[in-house]
């Protein structure tokens, strides 16, 4: 076959793929349907909270106030939720933190240091993955409000959800710190750093990327939780957190002010999603994978 022959088949061949304007089109499509179908009840929820007990009777979903826009259901929803809100923030934040960096420490020793038994202990710690956390339920509350007696305390949510997150994330960092170059670490032994320095100075900076996704998404699961915050503070919600709170007052209220406090509870989630989005677009992620 002569060389004008080969280039005609090769362009047959790849005729009979999707070129890159048709293919380019259909992402597109697919992507604008996408963020329609996921800002739709944003908007309809924001439309919502700012319409009148009236409005919402007597006009549908899509139309705009017309009697006024009542901002003042926001006043109402934050009044109501302003102090579960800052306690689901804080306890968060520190059982967050206090994840990232201890998960990190045990990924650090299982990854660099050698010692017996080091294989079938990380095994031992990983196995409760594949239990639910269901299940655990149950056993959990009675060490902890019988036997620790934290019931209606915050080191009785702060401390399941540090152990409970722990497991995964030292698997996902042990992982992610095995493509790190051991040439790094063996040459700040022979500059003198000891284990501890090994890990300020050379694992910290480089795990920094993975710590963030792993930091947002351990911050977003927590925060969303309702069972077992709901189980521990069944009898004063308001101490608590805020999903279970959100979920006895919400129905006592007009139904302007229920969109607003859906709105105000996603404040924090919507602030950590910004963060993340920044991580991506900006770059981090991806140079803190390049090792």
């Amino acid at each position: 076959m002569d060389t004008t022959a080969k280039i005609g088949a090769k362009i047959k061949v790849r005729k009979t793929g999707i070129d890159g304007a048709v293919a380019q089109t259909i992402l597109i499509i697919f992507l604008v349907v996408t963020l329609v179908l996921s800002l739709m009840p944003i908007f309809i929820t924001m439309i919502m909270s700012v319409k009148s007990p009236q409005d919402i009777q007597a006009y549908s979903i899509w139309t705009f106030p017309k009697s006024g826009w009542y901002f003042s259901n926001y006043k109402s929803a934050f009044s109501v939720l302003s102090a579960p809100l800052l306690n689901t923030v804080i306890i968060d934040l520190i059982s967050t933190v206090a994840v990232l960096f201890l998960s990190c420490y045990i990924a650090f020793l299982f990854e660099r240091k050698n010692f017996g038994g080091k294989k079938v202990l990380f095994y031992l710690f990983i196995a409760p993955m594949l239990v639910p956390g269901v299940v655990l339920l149950s056993p959990t509350y009675i060490v902890v409000a019988n036997w620790l007696n934290l019931n209606e305390n915050w080191l009785g949510l702060i401390i399941p959800y540090i152990a409970g997150n722990q497991i995964a994330s030292v698997f996902l960092m042990r992982t992610f710190m095995g493509q790190q170059p051991q040439s790094l670490y063996e040459a700040a032994q022979l500059d003198g750093a000891n284990t501890f320095d090994s890990f300020v100075y050379i694992c910290l900076p480089l795990t920094f990327p993975i710590m963030m996704i792993q930091g947002i998404a351990i911050f977003a699961a927590m925060y969303n939780d309702y069972m077992w915050p709901n189980l521990l503070f069944i009898n004063d919600l308001k101490k608590g957190v805020l999903m279970p709170y959100l979920r006895s007052v919400v129905d006592n209220s007009t139904q302007g002010v229920q969109y607003a406090m859906y709105l105000v509870a996603g404040i924090p989630l919507i602030i950590s999603t910004a963060i993340s989005v920044k991580f991506f677009i900006g770059g981090d992620f991806a140079s803190g994978m390049k090792l």
